[in-house]
């Protein structure tokens, strides 16, 4: 080997590890053994130049994409991310191999169920979760799929995230106003029913108890408008059931504590199951829409509660929780509780759905449990919207 080849080969490795790899030796005429070996180190530099940009192009569209990208190794630990997820969740690389991906989630333990999934054959999971954004949370569609290298060894997770958060800001406006035009709806026509229908049933059992002064003694006559006005009674009763449970007046007048102990008394004239009811003592007048939605969770809970439940036993708590100006409503039977599994079967989930369409709509938080045989519980808890006299 002669100095001019030992130097350009020193000057091949010297340029490729400065990364230059359009770099070519020169090759002599002669073409022997050494200068096979410059070639072949050239062709290496061509195979590193084309790796090179296949990485760089791979680089900026990791980069460019506008979803958050995230790559975690087996246990969850971040290895990489884009610039998206970088810049909305306020993180740096050098901080990547100290953090877990659910430390970046509101709620824990969703990596593991994720990898759980994935593990059934699974090619692709989708789910929802909210993540700690840099200046507010974020709703976030995330998308995981295993990381696989051509010989099919497992190196990881690739999980993408949609940011949702506007889609979800909108729903909730949509809901809410559907929410408060149907329960305006309702409160028309109790006040219609309550005002017309309720007046003129009042005014017909005066006219045909009058009737008893024109039927002497005919006992025939006064049977017959004795069964009138009975059944006149039990109209203007269920009228008023109906008026009552389209729209509580004590609910708009007195506010959500007078509307709910008068709904415990009630049930407990029933004398069907024990009520325990505990209101926080720090509760006053709310938003009139928050104090109807959670009214009607209650009534929901307990409608279900009679029907399917069998329990004896009713918990009913309202408390608020100073720390995040939340109020939080607790719910508890002790009946013969259901497989928990069925609330995410179509077609068997219609009351669970509305819950969460109510809770949604005033960016509250739902969580249910239940088991067979052992009742079932359900903790909701809303952001306090203050009262507004207009309301």
């Amino acid at each position: 080997m002669s100095q001019k080849q030992i130097d350009i080969i020193s000057e091949l490795l010297l340029q490729y590890s400065a990364g230059n790899y359009s770099y070519q030796g020169d090759i002599s005429d002669h073409v022997n053994e050494f200068d096979m070996i410059i070639s072949g180190i050239n062709m290496l530099g061509e195979e590193l130049e084309a790796s090179n940009v296949s990485i760089e192009y791979f680089s900026s569209i990791f980069n460019s994409v506008t979803d958050l990208v995230l790559i975690t190794d087996e246990t969850g630990m971040l290895l990489d991310m884009n610039l998206s997820a970088e810049q909305s969740l306020d993180l740096l690389r050098s901080q990547l191999h100290k953090i877990h991906f659910d430390t970046l989630l509101k709620d824990s333990g969703i990596f593991d169920n994720i990898t759980q999934e994935l593990s059934l054959n699974q090619k692709i999971i989708s789910i929802e979760a909210i993540l700690s954004g840099k200046e507010q949370e974020i709703y976030g569609q995330i998308f995981c799929t295993k990381i696989l290298d051509r010989k099919k060894n497992f190196n990881g997770y690739l999980i993408s995230i949609k940011d949702i958060t506007q889609e979800k800001e909108n729903e909730k406006i949509i809901l809410k106003t559907i929410f408060t035009a149907q329960q305006n709806e309702q409160k028309r026509v109790a006040d219609n029913l309550h005002d017309s229908l309720g007046q003129e049933l009042s005014m017909t059992k005066l006219m045909i108890s009058n009737l008893r002064n024109y039927a002497g003694q005919d006992e025939k006559c006064l049977d017959l408008i004795s069964t009138c006005e009975e059944m006149l009674d039990t109209s203007i009763q269920n009228l008023r059931t109906i008026c009552y449970n389209l729209m509580p007046s004590v609910l708009i007048r007195g506010g959500l504590t007078n509307a709910m102990s008068d709904m415990v008394d009630k049930l407990e004239k029933q004398d069907q199951f024990e009520v325990n009811f505990r209101c926080d003592p720090k509760l006053d007048r709310m938003n009139s829409d928050l104090e109807i939605v959670i009214y009607r969770i209650v009534q929901e809970f307990i409608s279900n509660m009679i029907k399917h439940s069998s329990a004896t036993e009713l918990t009913i708590e309202l408390n608020i929780n100073d720390n995040n100006n939340t109020i939080e409503l607790l719910l508890s039977e002790n009946g013969q509780g259901f497989d928990i599994k069925k609330l995410n079967r179509l077609g068997e989930n219609r009351g669970y759905e509305n819950l969460k369409s109510k809770t949604k709509a005033f960016n509250g938080t739902l969580n249910i449990s239940s088991e067979i045989g052992m009742g079932t519980t359900v903790k909701v808890k809303f952001p306090i919207i203050p009262f507004d006299e207009k309301n």
